[in-house]
């Protein structure tokens, strides 16, 4: 695969995303190596969302006004309309960093032989008024659990041709599904030791839901043998046990605490007062060597 001249398109999808899209736009659009495509797919917003895309239109490759079966179905229609060679999702609540594209574009010149690259997130928990930054952290993990940042993922075109679009069935386990299959079937996968995008951690597959448990069980089934995958269930069950006792108990800022520091082993961390916007204008400029 030939990847010396990254053309990047980027999608953005969005329902009801007034108070965070605009800035998630400006994050794409504000790059210091600019993408090639920039698509927004809006599943049917009531709040304000749509005027806000509108005003940005003369910016925007492709538009897509229309109702969808979940996150992973928009995703697949942005995916349909990219014409670029290399493909990066960034939700609408998310940024990149200023040098995300740039970044990534590089690495694709280093590493032509790699279909998938993978960088940090700067994680930004507004309700604990933390951020955290985490290794990047390892591809090789995917088996028992998610262990790439997907909003700091970017996938060559011809990967999502030999290997397929995202599984629409899924509503909150589709990203780490087709990351599998990725994996699966071969394809390269390259780490980029740099926080790429800045992550709102606040989404519905950051808990344990019931649909969570359903979907991960359907994935351990789907890619274990028989034995490894009933110890990773119970595993994973025994986890949402414990999380719900930590809860219970009142303890979960020190849980927390303990597991960035211990546990993942977080890079860099702390606290802030005010909005993610100001948080994030002085992260992005403290955050250019990690």
């Amino acid at each position: 695969m030939s990847m010396f001249s990254p053309r990047f398109s980027v999608i953005t999808v969005c329902l009801n995303a007034a108070a965070t899209i605009e800035r998630s736009l400006d994050s794409v659009l504000s790059q210091s190596c600019p993408a090639s495509e920039y698509i927004v797919v809006d599943g049917g917003s009531t709040d304000g969302t749509r005027e806000i895309i509108e005003r940005y239109r003369p910016h925007l490759t492709h538009v897509v006004f229309e109702p969808d079966e979940g996150i992973y179905d928009a995703f697949n229609k942005g995916l349909a309309r990219a014409t670029g060679n290399v493909l990066g999702i960034l939700n609408a609540d998310d940024l990149y960093a200023p040098w995300a594209l740039e970044t990534v574009a590089e690495a694709c010149r280093e590493h032509p032989e790699a279909g998938v690259f993978y960088g940090k997130l700067a994680v930004v928990d507004e309700a604990r008024h933390r951020w955290t930054v985490y290794p990047v952290g390892d591809h090789g993990r995917l088996f028992s659990h998610m262990s790439i940042a997907h909003p700091a993922t970017f996938v060559a075109r011809s990967v999502y041709d030999r290997c397929g679009f995202f599984d629409p069935s899924f509503r909150v386990s589709g990203d780490w599904d087709l990351m599998l299959r990725f994996l699966r079937s071969g394809v390269c996968f390259q780490p980029v030791d740099r926080v790429l995008t800045a992550f709102r951690n606040s989404g519905v597959s950051s808990a344990y839901s019931q649909r969570l448990l359903r979907e991960n069980r359907r994935i351990y089934k789907k890619s274990l043998p028989s034995l490894s995958a009933w110890g990773a269930i119970l595993k994973m069950h025994l986890k949402c046990w414990g999380r719900s006792w930590i809860e219970k108990l009142g303890v979960s800022e020190l849980y927390a605490r303990y597991r960035d520091g211990r546990l993942l082993c977080a890079e860099s961390s702390g606290s802030f007062e005010g909005s993610f916007d100001k948080l994030w204008d002085v992260l992005s400029r403290q955050l250019q060597n990690f």
